[in-house]
């Protein structure tokens, strides 16, 4: 393409490019009639034929002066705070953050529209560590001056991966929350396909929400057992209590405060917040779990569904040491 001819396509710029939605984002936009920005932390991550197709600017979405920058003439943004470290302390804040940088870089740049990544339960939603975060950073985003689309997803079926490593040994998936309750679950690449559709048009105006819901609303349970079907190994859903969940989370790592913030999320799923936006065809999207199992979950779990066929089930590793180093069950497990 010539200077020229990209100079006249439209601009957008994507945060966390390198993250479960944004990486779709970017590798979707790599077409002639696009021009694209990207924010990142760490530009190096970046695979080395997306680095030599977009321009990248330096550094994090929650410091105004690079946002100011990386926003100069782009006709949209797509938003994706990045999720926050298994030691923060304060979930809701976290996303408060980002928020306020982006209202104020958005309204100083005068960007026409943004499409964020939000979650299900708005309006009913009280404690419920991210859910409520990401529900304040709508509200903060609102006050910007820009269009915007929040896409209230669902579940993203990808939270299951750091799991794979426990659902091989132990054959259990484990959260505080009944198992009988269902949610609605959802791929990472099927939410970017909405967010695209709103990134690479000009034809909306105003501030909305969309919800992303997924296929069909499954409960733990039922998901324990197609993921189960898919990986050929016996698997159930056992519901923990809080404090065995707070402490599991711990040892891996996390804050106590970063563990309590799931326990009040998965309590207020309990109660049903996830049916704040009604599912519609709209809102239905097409892989299911058993198809992403088998795409994403499976290559994944493969080598250790090798080992678990010959060893003694009864004899359980030390959880860090199912991965290999450098595997990429080791890197989904660190969240890299």
């Amino acid at each position: 393409m010539t200077r020229n001819a990209k100079s006249m396509s439209m601009k957008i710029l994507v945060t966390n490019p390198m993250g479960k939605i944004g990486r779709h984002i970017v590798s979707e936009l790599l077409a002639p009639e696009f021009s694209v920005r990207v924010l990142a932390r760490d530009p190096a991550r970046l695979p080395e034929e997306v680095r030599d197709q977009v321009e990248v600017v330096r550094g994090s979405a929650d410091d105004v002066a690079t946002l100011r920058n990386a926003l100069d003439g782009v006709e949209a943004v797509f938003w994706c705070v990045p999720t926050e470290s298994l030691q923060e302390t304060n979930v809701e804040l976290h996303y408060e953050r980002f928020a306020c940088a982006g209202w104020q870089a958005i309204r100083q740049a005068g960007t026409h529209r943004v499409v964020t990544i939000s979650a299900v339960g708005k309006g009913r939603a009280r404690h419920a560590g991210r859910i409520s975060g990401l529900h304040a950073m709508e509200e903060i985003l609102n006050e910007s001056g820009a269009a915007i689309r929040h896409l209230r997803c669902g579940l993203f079926m990808e939270n299951f991966l750091p799991e794979a490593g426990r659902l091989i040994q132990r054959g259990v998936l484990s959260y505080p929350m009944p198992g009988h309750v269902p949610i609605p679950m959802v791929a990472a690449a099927d939410i970017a396909n909405v967010a695209l559709k709103y990134l690479v048009r000009r034809d909306w105006n105003g501030i909305d929400g969309v919800a992303v819901h997924g296929p069909e609303d499954l409960s733990y349970g039922e998901a324990a057992a197609i993921m189960g079907r898919v990986l050929a190994r016996p698997m159930r859903y056992e519901q923990t209590s809080a404090g065995q969940y707070v402490q599991r989370m711990v040892s891996a790592g996390a804050s106590t405060q970063y563990a309590q913030s799931l326990v009040k999320m998965h309590a207020e799923l309990a109660q049903g917040i996830a049916n704040a936006e009604p599912r519609t065809p709209e809102s239905t999207t097409r892989t299911t779990l058993a198809k992403w199992s088998a795409r994403e979950l499976y290559p994944l779990a493969q080598p250790l569904l090798s080992e678990w066929q010959f060893k003694p089930h009864s004899r359980l590793l030390p959880l860090p040491a199912l991965w290999p180093p450098g595997s990429p069950g080791q890197r989904v497990q660190l969240g890299v």
